[in-house]
């Protein structure tokens, strides 16, 4: 290996190890967990979600199904 090789790989690992020296974050160590408080309020009741539909009445995904399939016979 050519010594210009083995100064470029020295380089380059010196690089990555000194970026992550300077980019490692640590975690809190000591720090006190915010309290929660002691009774949460339940979340109001959601419907279900309407699946999407086209105009004439077949999901959005029958829709692409469809045009995908009329594409491809067409060429």
């Amino acid at each position: 290996m050519p010594s210009d090789a083995k100064f470029g790989l020295a380089v380059g690992v010196t690089l990555v190890i000194a970026v992550a020296v300077l980019f490692y974050r640590k975690e809190p160590t000591a720090a006190a967990p915010p309290t929660a408080p002691a009774t949460a309020a339940p979340l109001p009741a959601v419907p279900p979600a309407q699946p999407a539909s086209a105009a004439n009445g077949r999901s959005v995904v029958a829709q692409t199904l469809i045009h995908t399939r009329d594409r491809i016979n067409d060429r």
